[in-house]
Formats: structure tokens, C-alpha cells, sequence
């Protein structure tokens, strides 16, 4: 199985952007998964630059994340040009994605009015634009489960898919099951882990995450999907760049192995 992890992986450069790209490379990772918004260039560098890197290096774009600001979410619910412009910035992403060989784009929604239908329309817009070019949508879980099951329940759209994000899982809705009710929706991941009170989008050994239980769900799902890592923050030893890509790469090494003893039981 390809193995994935997120560009920044919790380390402000000490180096440059392509030395990071590297590392990734050599450490064994297949994928990399990152975001194209201006206001991360001094962490992550230009767009376009890493896109030249990822190519130079041999790393697959995996999924690309959506350009956003947390306390703007609930505006694309809203009529008003925060709205407007949010719909604009996701199209953007959704032509980018596609033109640089990205499997899709993942949105996170979070609501707080009375009714979600102005967002869902403009979901709806962005769906027309993904069939247009074959590239999906994956919807993520965070906090908000309500508008997560209300976007499918609301739109039936063959290019509505889900990103499973194991940390959210967890410290959000952990008796909830997504493989049971959205399985046939996911289409990429985000593996990380935490104790189940803070979304710390960290190392398995700083997390109380059931691998083993996402390995058997993992195992059942209809196609097989990348194992992408989004690792952003460290919360025990003092790990160096190079020892947290060693370490998360064993992590996925031992769900590979425990996915495939689902498989064979």
C-alpha cells in the first residue's frame, strides 16, 4: 500500500522547502499531502514550488487540502461575500487539484445556522465543476457531525466522497462508526492520534487510538486508499525531524501489516 504524510509534519524549516521534500523521499514515504494557500507559503513554501519539488523527487501528490480559515467556516453557510468567496477559493482548489495530479479535495464544513441550504448549494455548484474535470470532493469528519451527515443525506452526487480522519474520530464522536455508515464514501485518510480530549494530530505513542480496529475497517473498505499521516504536532519526547518521519513511517508499515491480516482472516 502507498504510504502518504502531510508536507508540514510539526517542524518550523530549519532548512529549505526541497530538503524537506527530501527527507520525505528518503524516509520512504510514496505520497504527500499539502494545501495551496498563500498565507502557509513562509511555512510550506510557494504552491507551485512544491508541486516542482514533489516531481524532482518523485513524490505523488495525494490529496489536497482545502484553502481555509477555521473561524470562516460557518460563513459558507451564509449569504454574504466571505460565502461567495469561499465557494470561489474551493473551485480554485478543486482545478488546481486536477491539474497537477492530486486525488482530491478535502473540505471540512462547520455550520451555525439555522439551515445549512445555502451551503449545500454551494457544494452543489462545486460537485457540477468536479464532474466536469473527474476529479472528487472528500468531506471531512471534524466537529461538527451534524452538517457531516446532513451533506449526505441532502446531496446524492457520485463525486461526493469522505476523507476519514482517525484523531477527529476520536476526540470528537469516538462511539460513532463512519467506516459502518460512510465506507463506501472513503476515499482518502488522515492518520493521527491523540487520548481522545484534544485534536492533537500527533504520534501513535501520544495516542490511546485502537490501530487495530481501524486496521479491520480499513480492510473492508471497497477500494484500497492511500495511508496518509497528518502529523502537525508533537506532544512527548523531543523527536527530530528526521526521527518523527522514521517513526510515522513504522506507524504505517505496522497498519499495512495489520490491514493485511484483516484481509487474510
Amino acid at each position: 500500500m502507498k504510504k502518504g504524510i502531510s508536507f508540514y509534519f510539526g517542524f518550523e524549516d530549519e532548512g529549505s522547502h526541497e530538503e524537506r521534500v527530501k527527507m520525505i523521499k528518503d524516509a520512504g514515504f510514496d505520497s504527500v499531502i499539502t494545501v495551496a494557500n498563500k498565507k502557509l507559503d513562509k511555512q510550506n513554501g510557494k504552491f507551485k514550488s512544491q508541486i516542482k519539488f514533489f516531481k524532482k523527487h518523485s513524490l505523488s501528490p495525494s490529496s489536497l487540502h482545502m484553502r481555509y480559515n477555521r473561524s470562516e467556516l460557518p460563513e459558507f453557510f451564509k449569504d454574504g461575500k466571505v460565502g461567495k468567496r469561499m465557494e470561489k477559493d474551493l473551485k480554485r482548489d478543486v482545478k488546481l487539484a486536477k491539474k497537477y495530479g492530486f486525488s482530491c479535495v478535502v473540505v471540512h464544513l462547520f455550520c451555525t445556522s439555522p439551515s445549512r441550504e445555502i451551503g449545500f448549494d454551494r457544494i452543489r455548484k462545486v460537485l457540477k465543476l468536479c464532474e466536469k474535470i473527474d476529479l472528487p470532493l472528500a468531506i471531512e469528519n471534524i466537529d461538527d457531525q451534524e452538517t457531516f451527515k446532513a451533506v449526505f443525506k441532502e446531496i446524492n452526487h457520485p463525486y461526493l466522497k469522505m476523507c476519514y480522519d482517525s484523531g477527529h474520530n476520536h476526540c470528537f464522536d469516538p462511539e460513532f462508526d463512519y467506516f459502518k455508515d460512510y465506507g463506501d464514501k472513503i476515499i482518502c485518510l488522515h492518520l493521527h492520534d491523540n487520548f481522545g480530549k484534544k485534536d492533537e494530530h500527533t504520534l501513535n505513542k501520544y495516542g490511546s487510538i485502537d490501530w487495530q480496529k481501524i486496521a479491520y475497517n480499513l480492510a473492508k473498505l471497497p477500494n484500497e486508499v492511500v495511508l496518509d499521516y497528518e502529523i502537525l504536532m508533537h506532544t512527548g519526547d523531543n523527536e527530530t525531524k528526521e526521527e518523527t518521519l522514521i517513526e510515522v513511517f513504522k506507524q504505517a508499515c505496522q497498519l499495512e501489516n495489520m490491514i493485511k491480516k484483516a484481509k487474510n482472516k
